[in-house]
């Protein structure tokens, strides 16, 4: 008789491999690239140096596959882009919904919130283009939103959506970071309301946009 499977055991190496990522994740969104080293990676994950360096070779290695666990992020953003407008559907809350929605809906966790700091301080970084990180992960996905805004916009111009597309960026990206709404709220509005904060954001970055049509008529 053939034997069942074992269960897997909780400190095999495919479940101290994710470990390495988790407590990699961590410390690279509060660090940085260069503020972190594989041994504290090491320390933090609780394995050996050797290991990380079995699984990732390099540290660019293991900064890379942090990337690569999130990719279903931009996929969920292109695929949300590319479906068709629903009848009376604006076409610029359309992309910026497929631009918005998905990243607002991952920090629903812990884990969700470390990545989205970890993307916002690496597109900061002043170093980014030696590693090629934004440059591969996020932009063919930036081009393809920027053909977009020009498409629903053309009377504005490719430079017009160029700037609007980065300015966007930097709205969502401070969403991010910014926790103040609750101190200036007293209380009153939390950071982590993620369903009002996607709205509010979304009706923000639509109205910046729209706002270059009415002055440019």
């Amino acid at each position: 008789m053939d034997k069942a499977p074992a269960a897997q055991d909780p400190g095999s190496t495919t479940s101290k491999r994710e470990r390495i990522l988790d407590a990699a994740e961590r410390l690279f969104a509060e660090g940085g690239f260069d503020g972190v080293s594989m041994r504290d990676i090491a320390a933090a994950a609780g394995v050996g140096l050797p290991l990380i360096v079995y699984h990732f070779e390099t540290k660019k290695n293991l900064y890379r596959a942090l990337f690569d666990r999130y990719k279903a992020v931009l996929d969920a953003r292109l695929a949300a882009l590319r479906q068709p407008l629903e009848p009376g559907e604006d076409a610029l809350e359309h992309i910026v919904r497929s631009f918005v929605l998905p990243v607002i809906q991952s920090q629903s966790d812990e884990a969700g919130l470390a990545y989205a700091r970890l993307v916002a301080r690496e597109s900061s970084d002043p170093r980014e283009a030696e590693r090629g990180i934004v440059q591969d992960y996020f932009d063919p996905f930036a081009i393809e939103f920027i053909r977009a805004i020009e498409q629903a916009l053309p009377e504005l111009g490719s430079d017009y959506a160029h700037w609007a597309y980065l300015f966007a960026v930097g709205a969502l990206v401070m969403s991010v970071f910014d926790t103040r709404i609750e101190r200036l709220s007293a209380g009153a509005f939390r950071a982590g309301d993620i369903e009002h904060k996607a709205g509010y954001l979304v009706r923000f970055i639509v109205a910046g946009i729209r706002a270059g049509v009415a002055r440019q008529s």
